[in-house]
């Protein structure tokens, strides 16, 4: 019973570690294949880090010029963006 009631504590608290536990790996980032492992992981500690709309709009615009940059260089063609962590973020109380 003890560690049922430990395991719904520690599920209870994952929607605290990350804004968005889809983007958090660092896999399912738009044009990954084409960050680093340490790339990856920085990018979502920073845009975590966020704490208004309008900054973290400018780093995901940002981010998302450099990686089209990057796969233009590289030929690799990347799916259209799609969704925003940032309104995410909003929905999610993290930003305003």
């Amino acid at each position: 019973m003890k560690r049922l009631a430990a395991l719904l504590a520690l599920t209870s608290l994952a929607p605290l570690t990350h804004a968005f536990p889809w983007y958090a790996s660092g896999n399912n980032i738009r044009g990954a294949q084409l960050m680093s492992e340490q790339e990856r992981r920085d990018y979502v500690a920073h845009l975590q880090s966020m704490k208004t709309l309008p900054e973290c709009q400018a780093y995901w615009d940002a981010h998302n010029k450099d990686i089209d940059a990057r796969a233009a260089q590289q030929h690799v063609a990347l799916p259209p963006v799609q969704g925003n962590p940032c309104q995410v973020m909003v929905q999610m109380g993290r930003i305003r």
